[in-house]
């Protein structure tokens, strides 16, 4: 059996999302929903080992417990939109890609199919009876989900709506995004993180606000390892818009402005700040992008109390730049009870999949 270094793969391995590489520690991450390696081997054996960090995070006010929630993947044969396996994954594991008793060829890909803020994955080399085989990957255009616990698929798992977050049951793959992505024949790249908003929460400071996170490679990542080394990081990676052009842009924030806005005495004040907020996004999401990306400010499927002022926001931004690539989109409201309810009230698959619809609906109407 050989060994080989991711670093010494690079030019044979394909990323999808925000490719992060660690120079450090000699590890590949691609660490945000969806986020993805694949490779073309030859061979009867090949093991990855991955990097990992586990989810130990505790919601503010809640008793202090002990806990290791580890990321999961999705390992995808020759092209297949069906996951051959799904498992769990803790640091230093080696896990089989492919085996069989003769050499074969296949494309693999692996799928991470938890979000970025609650664990962390990459990949630190391959073990293999084989080779790793130059390919040219199929070309997608691409679309980007810039979202909240909604987008990254938070209990969409589960159908008990008492559970709060599992890493087993968050499923990437079968979000309404990922799902969209491939109805659309569109490659999905994340950006997504549970409780976020689009500026600086007030009830909890401290956590990441989606401006804080959207110019960079992988902002959180980079604190974590900052953090574990004791170092400081002085200026982190932009991430390289121009790379990978999104042709579509799916906004899906204000579920947990609205949350914040409820601590907020003088309302009317907390509304406003929210306009101007999201206008300022807005407006940088349209710089980073450029002028041909098709915005699209969405809004649900939990909660709808912004949903007016993101059209307003619009409707102004437009008018004042002329910008005609900016559109809007309501989901379709989940059900609190039946089949759409997943863990702690968020959507399951099947909502999930609703809403997909109602996105490639969307998309195709333009």
């Amino acid at each position: 059996m050989e060994y080989i270094k991711i670093t010494d793969t690079l030019d044979r391995v394909k990323t999808y999302g925000r490719a992060f590489l660690d120079e450090e520690g000699g590890v590949l991450y691609s660490n945000y929903t969806c986020g993805g390696f694949e490779i073309l081997f030859r061979g009867s054996t090949l093991s990855a080992e991955f990097s990992a960090i586990p989810d130990t995070f505790v919601p503010p006010g809640a008793p202090p417990v002990s806990r290791e929630d580890w990321p999961w993947i999705a390992v995808f044969l020759d092209g297949s939109d069906t996951p051959c396996r799904k498992e769990r994954v803790r640091d230093g594991d080696r896990v089989v890609l492919f085996s069989g008793p003769e050499a074969e060829e296949h494309r693999i890909k692996i799928v991470k199919l938890t979000e970025n803020f609650r664990t962390a994955l990459g990949i630190r080399g391959f073990e293999l009876e084989g080779e790793l085989l130059p390919f040219r990957p199929e070309k997608k255009e691409v679309i980007e989900f810039i979202g909240d616990s909604i987008t990254c698929g938070f209990g969409n798992g589960t159908s008990d709506p008492s559970h709060e977050f599992e890493a087993a049951e968050e499923d990437g793959w079968m979000t309404h995004g990922a799902i969209a992505a491939r109805m659309l024949d569109l490659e999905p790249r994340f950006i997504s993180v549970s409780g976020i908003s689009v500026e600086n929460p007030v009830p909890m400071p401290g956590f990441y606000c989606m401006r804080d996170l959207y110019p960079y490679t992988d902002r959180i990542l980079e604190d974590r390892l900052a953090q574990q080394r004791g170092k400081t990081i002085s200026e982190y990676q932009p991430f390289d818009f121009g790379a990978a052009p999104a042709k579509y842009v799916v906004l899906n924030l204000g579920t947990n402005d609205a949350n914040q806005i409820y601590f907020r005495q003088d309302k009317a004040q907390a509304e406003l700040d929210f306009e101007n907020n999201y206008y300022r996004f807005l407006s940088e999401i349209r710089k980073y992008n450029g002028p041909d990306t098709v915005i699209l400010c969405a809004l649900g499927c939990m909660d709808y109390y912004l949903w007016d002022k993101i059209c307003k926001v619009v409707d102004k931004l437009c008018r004042e730049t002329g910008d005609s690539n900016i559109v809007t989109l309501k989901y379709n409201k989940m059900m609190n009870v039946g089949p759409d309810v997943g863990g702690c009230l968020h959507p399951a698959i099947y909502r999930h999949k609703l809403m997909a619809e109602d996105l490639a609906a969307r998309i195709q109407s333009l």
